[in-house]
């Protein structure tokens, strides 16, 4: 008969992680009312699964609608589409379930999974408590679960899923290398899941490259640390061998397996993911310059108060504070107590030092940050425990009374995140427009707009798209990679030459004869006839979160890549403008509205029958002018009026029918092909007919007669 005393506590383990996993998804729950499946870049994920599935759970040589013409093969790495096909296969014997709402369930399933590696990662290099406490903050992360939502189909659940799993498995393998019997099938299940995170995600070797990275930082540690302990200033290598040994053997075994498997499979080896993730941000090479213009891309200083308090709101203050103070306290503990630091706490230490310095690189690497936190927090956490269970017990009550208010501040703002996360699903306006694509664009027309939304154009509609959010490096989309479409698609709204816009959208309707050979001999039996075929028709979406987005537009329509690279100290230079768009504020003393913004106050006058809008911005040395261009609604009819004199400047002001906002547009904006067609409705334009139109969306059919 069990053992009471022994069985309670697992009970009690069991019921915690399941409140875990029960937590994890409700938080997520809220958006699985969503009609589609959220936002813009899940719809690459989601439509890769369909065809997949459509395939017959074969990956399609070729992606015809994605940077058409020609498309762009498919990368091998679509192990997350794979699931998602296979939990609707699944699903779909015991519930009455569309390939649709299979996507929307896809990430809360893998939600759901999360705690079990994290737990047993956190189990295995502490205990219990640290397991639970690892498992809490990895489903918890303020940062992950904006990410993770129920119909949020991107990468980020299954990469969370596998990095600790991943982590798990090195570890086991590297604590029982000496087990014979058990060595071996721990090898297997470590490079069975290091390839499994790589066909899921191609930079799936990051936990492999950090623990490669660990054997030196170990040595040069052991090394200060034997000095420090013996007090002498000598190379204390033949101490270190059985250590480094029984880490370094396992290590290489692992390496050069899932290495040679991978080439087999035809995936990324090792290096080559290094290559290229360095290159991503930055740190070697020449990266797309697109990312220059992605928000979560942008440099932070996370040396500053203001960007501690950026990673920490996004990680968690807890986690954060555990693993970048906690963990290094406890290692101070034990040289004060003349106790051997752990290679565990090295290796947290070093994932933990490496994710957090990428965060500098971009702040959407705070996902990575907060799974080496939340191991390293349950790790400190755990050690805690074991410190003070048998010692004081008011401590141990009141140190853990604390961590209990974190922990509950923690889960209340996941919660409360969870609950607001609703606005991750696009509006009715863009699925009224995308149904009208859907309906009246030929099969073979291309849809062309700002970069972000051609994943859910493609996704939705089925048409071929001029670009998307998928990078596109050079030499995989032959012949007009990801910089040339973003410079061109900027400067077909930047520009004021409706001539200049059509003729860059020529060139995306056909293929030369030479530009596919050049394919066809790139990219052999993979490239499909049917990807040398003219377009029939392009439409253009100027759409009203262009507005926003405007300045990157206008940037890469003027972007200098000579200009970019000489400037060595800068991380971009371009001649990017912005709508400046200033919110009503107040009346002034003569009931004239008056709107602010920007650095920008502006007031508007009526002057007879006209109405004036006087700017005043004193950082720019502007005091009370008049400036040239005012636009304005009356009773639906639009309205306009024009100041000239010396004191006027050039520029113009609209004002939107509520009157409830004013945006200041320099001339190169007012001028451009994007404001004509948003805020003008092609009026003027020979070019460009209008075919749909909602507040958020103006659907333009080109003509190359």
């Amino acid at each position: 008969m069990p053992n009471p005393s022994k069985l309670i506590p697992v009970l009690l383990t069991i019921f915690s992680l399941g409140a875990i996993i029960y937590l994890a998804v409700f938080i997520r729950s809220g958006t699985l009312s969503a009609p589609t499946v959220l936002d813009y870049d899940p719809w690459w994920q989601y439509r890769h699964a369909k065809e997949i599935y459509d395939n017959g759970f074969s990956i399609p040589d070729w992606d015809i609608l994605s940077y058409y013409p020609p498309g762009r093969p498919y990368a091998i790495s679509q192990g997350w589409p794979f699931t998602i096909a296979f939990f609707y296969e699944v699903l779909k014997n015991f519930i009455n379930i569309d390939f649709m709402q299979a996507g929307k369930l896809a990430p809360l399933i893998m939600v759901a999974l999360i705690p079990i590696p994290a737990f047993l990662l956190g189990r295995l290099l502490s205990n219990n408590i640290g397991g639970l406490v690892a498992a809490l903050f990895a489903i918890a992360a303020p940062t992950f679960i904006g990410v993770s939502m129920a119909g949020y189909t991107d990468t980020d659940a299954p990469v969370a899923f596998y990095m600790f799993a991943s982590v798990f498995t090195i570890f086991l393998a590297i604590k029982n290398s000496n087990k014979k019997l058990m060595s071996i099938p721990l090898y297997v299940l470590a490079v069975f899941t290091t390839l499994i995170f790589v066909f899921n995600w191609g930079a799936g070797w990051f936990p492999l490259i950090l623990f490669l990275a660990f054997i030196p930082a170990l040595i040069v540690f052991r090394l200060v640390e034997e000095m420090w302990y013996q007090k002498k200033v000598k190379l204390y290598f033949r101490s270190l061998l059985p250590e480094v040994k029984s880490i370094l053997l396992p290590l290489i075994i692992i390496f050069l397996a899932t290495n040679i498997i991978a080439v087999f499979l035809g995936f990324n080896t090792m290096f080559q993911s290094l290559k290229g993730a360095l290159g991503f941000t930055g740190l070697a090479g020449e990266p797309l310059i697109v990312n220059i213009s992605v928000a979560e891309l942008q440099i932070i200083n996370i040396f500053t108060k203001s960007g501690f308090n950026t990673v920490a709101e996004r990680v968690g203050v807890l986690p954060t504070i555990m693993t970048l103070i906690g963990l290094p306290l406890l290692a101070l503990y034990k040289v004060y107590k003349k106790e051997r630091i752990s290679f565990v706490e090295i290796f947290l230490f070093l994932w933990a030092l490496v994710t957090f310095y990428l965060i500098i690189k971009g702040i959407r690497f705070s996902l990575l940050f907060s799974m080496s936190s939340s191991i390293a927090s349950g790790y400190v956490i755990g050690n805690l425990f074991n410190y003070l269970k048998n010692r004081n017990v008011l401590l141990l009550s009141s140190v853990f009374a604390v961590i209990s208010v974190f922990v509950f501040i923690s889960v209340s703002t996941a919660v409360q995140i969870g609950l607001s996360s609703g606005g991750l699903t696009i509006s009715q306006n863009w699925y009224d427009g995308l149904d009208w694509l859907k309906e009246n664009a030929d099969k073979d027309s291309l849809v062309s707009t700002w970069w972000d939304p051609g994943h859910i154009i493609a996704g939705y509609t089925g048409l071929k798209v001029h670009a998307d959010g998928a990078h596109c490096v050079p030499g995989n989309c032959i012949p007009y990679d990801h910089n040339i479409r973003i410079k061109d698609m900027g400067k077909i709204f930047s520009t004021a030459d409706e001539n200049e816009s059509i003729e860059i959208l020529r060139k995306y309707t056909s293929l030369t004869d030479d530009q596919c050979n050049q394919a066809k001999e790139k990219f052999g039996d993979k490239f499909p006839e049917e990807a040398c075929k003219d377009v029939t028709e392009v439409y253009v979406l100027a759409t009203n979160d262009l507005i926003g987005k405007y300045f990157w537009m206008s940037c890469f329509g003027s972007f200098d890549m000579n200009l970019w690279k000489s400037t060595a100290g800068d991380k971009w230079k371009c001649d990017g403008k912005n709508f400046l768009v200033m919110p009503f504020t107040q009346f002034d003393r003569s009931g004239f509205p008056i709107y602010s913004g920007g650095g920008l106050t502006l007031t508007l006058l009526q002057n007879e029958t006209q109405l004036l809008a006087v700017m005043t911005a004193p950082s720019q040395g502007i005091r009370s002018v008049l400036v040239s261009d005012v636009v304005y609604y009356q009773g639906g009819q639009e309205l306009q009026s024009k100041s000239t004199g010396n004191n006027v400047l050039d520029g113009m002001v609209w004002i939107d029918p509520g009157f409830g906002t004013a945006i200041y547009m320099e001339p190169d904006i007012r001028d451009s092909i994007f404001t004509k067609m948003f805020f003008f409705n092609g009026k003027d334009l020979e070019k460009f007919e209008m075919v749909y139109q909602n507040p958020e969306m103006k659907i333009f059919k080109a003509r190359f007669g």
